[in-house]
């Protein structure tokens, strides 16, 4: 599976604080099902200002990291063979033994993007190379709304993002207060050409029943088209998708459901536009 949408870079945000949270946030994303994660820390949004580099360097950092650990266990398992199995009594698994074994690449990857906060100086990010794209590949852009609303002028920019041949995914509109009350506007936004992430969270109840409900709702009109975690820490918002593609399998069916998580994902991170129904 691949997480579009994780705060698993350290020390950036409100999202993991350490280097070791971050492996161990990838670690229980590995343990789920994920292989390939997108670095989306907080930006342009008046508290949080992580630009371009900032963020590509601490991709590379967290996946020196994650290597090194794989490079570690892998001499250790020709040395012991049951350095790398799992205990089976207290159901711990070694950060060191989970992301690779002997006969295997690494199994994680960590891509580079952002959680971009909508603002007016965001057209001004993009043209002078500031804000980051999903996966660096300046075709995606996480865009990111205040809880409250949808500001005003929100549909000129996004338009003049696809005329530089960007299209905007609208992260987590289900926790978006006009969207609850007056989905139009998000309609609209969804016919021109944008995307919409729901948060995995959402659709299991984490964030209240008001909020799944909703989730649902556009879920099944088609109005949200990648699940991700949204991940913030080990405990009250890990980086788990499968109980979210269960929930959304029940909606959509299985196939429609692992392919927002896989197939989906996968074309926006290749630059090309996902088969969506």
């Amino acid at each position: 599976m691949i997480d579009l949408h994780s705060h698993i870079l350290p020390g950036l945000d409100d999202g993991a604080k350490t280097l070791q949270e971050s492996i161990e946030m990838g670690l229980i994303g590995f343990k789920d099902g994920i292989r390939t994660v997108v670095a989306t820390p907080h930006t342009l949004n008046g508290v949080y200002q992580n630009d371009r580099s900032t963020i590509l360097a601490k991709v590379q950092e967290l996946n020196s990291a994650i290597k090194q650990l794989g490079v570690q266990e892998t001499q250790s398992a020709i040395c012991n063979p049951q350095s790398a199995i799992v205990n089976s009594h207290s159901n711990v698994v070694d950060p060191k033994s989970a992301f690779r074994n002997p006969h295997s690449a690494i199994s994680l990857t960590v891509l580079p993007g952002a959680d971009v906060h909508f603002s007016t100086e965001l057209l001004n990010e993009i043209d002078e190379g500031k804000a980051l794209t999903i996966g660096d590949g300046g075709r995606y852009l996480l865009l990111e709304f205040p809880v409250q609303g949808i500001p005003y002028g929100v549909e000129e920019v996004l338009f003049q993002l696809m005329i530089r041949g960007i299209t905007p995914i609208i992260s987590h509109p289900e926790r978006n207060l006009e969207i609850t009350l007056k989905p139009q506007r998000y309609f609209e936004m969804i016919k021109v050409g944008c995307f919409g992430q729901v948060t995995a969270m959402s659709l299991t109840g984490g964030f209240g029943g008001d909020v799944k409900r909703v989730a649902e709702k556009l879920l099944k009109a088609r109005l949200v088209h990648i699940i991700a975690s949204d991940a913030h820490s080990q405990n009250s918002r890990p980086p788990i998708l499968s109980s979210a593609v269960r929930a959304a399998a029940r909606i959509v069916g299985e196939e429609e459901a692992h392919k927002m998580v896989t197939e989906y994902p996968q074309a926006i991170l290749n630059g090309q536009i996902p088969n969506i129904p």
